[in-house]
């Protein structure tokens, strides 16, 4: 449709502001639209000659393999035309027999691949099976409690992981299982949870005479073993005391 005012545009090619009268107007002469349109065509060539010469060239390894007794993991995938882990994966279970000779240098036989073929079983469809049923689950207040966290983040962790939960009444609960495992990845530490002494931070700063921002930077900088109960943040007091008594 033809603007009854001319729009101001800038020129896809060359890159100049004209007064185009239609919406659709890309280019501010034919000189522009006819360079712009070879450039168009130039790029689909380049892009197909690329395309044909990276099949030719996989075409050309396969050829070189034919000649070839032993090869590589990165030569296999490409001769059966699989992935890399594949080859691999099937090495390590021992289905494709393989010789390593150096930390880099593993070579199969190509007559074992082919030997993989020789007798073949009915194929297989695989199950998927059915998932095991969660019977143990934690309530909010116990991960907060064993892990040390505030509830918006178990939260956020229940929603990035997509950790299974359910509704009991009005409580919310989480698949014991599946937060251990993250916090297990993780690096958390079992035993921690079973010190006997926790104190809280007004605690610290009456028994060891310090600061609150005193305490902040201490337990920060030591990485002091903590947990959230009922609200409240907690310390190690062994670990404190461990400290403490090496200052001394």
């Amino acid at each position: 449709m033809k603007a009854k005012e001319p729009i101001k545009k800038v020129c896809e090619f060359c890159g100049r502001e004209f007064e185009a009268y239609t919406q659709t107007a890309r280019y501010c002469s034919h000189e522009c639209n006819c360079k712009a349109y070879r450039a168009i065509k130039r790029k689909e060539v380049i892009s197909l000659s690329a395309s044909m010469a990276s099949k030719t060239k996989r075409e050309r390894a396969k050829v070189d393999l034919s000649r070839q007794d032993y090869i590589s993991i990165s030569e296999a995938a490409t001769l059966m035309g699989v992935s890399r882990w594949t080859i691999y994966r099937n090495v390590v279970r021992g289905i494709i027999p393989a010789k390593r000779l150096s930390q880099r240098t593993t070579l199969i036989r190509k007559k074992d691949i082919e030997a993989l073929f020789d007798e073949v079983e009915p194929y297989e469809v695989l199950t998927t099976g059915e998932r095991k049923p969660i019977d143990e689950w934690y309530t909010i207040d116990e991960v907060t409690e064993k892990y040390g966290l505030l509830r918006h983040r178990i939260r956020k962790i229940i929603n990035a992981e997509n950790v299974p939960t359910k509704k009991a009444g009005t409580r919310t609960l989480i698949a014991k299982s599946r937060m251990d495992a993250y916090f297990k990845k993780r690096g958390f530490d079992y035993t921690l949870s079973n010190l006997a002494d926790w104190i809280t931070t007004s605690e610290v700063m009456e028994i060891y005479g310090m600061t609150e921002q005193a305490v902040r930077v201490f337990v920060s900088r030591y990485s002091i073993p903590k947990k959230r109960l009922n609200g409240k943040l907690y310390y190690s007091k062994q670990h404190i005391d461990k400290l403490k008594n090496k200052e001394s």
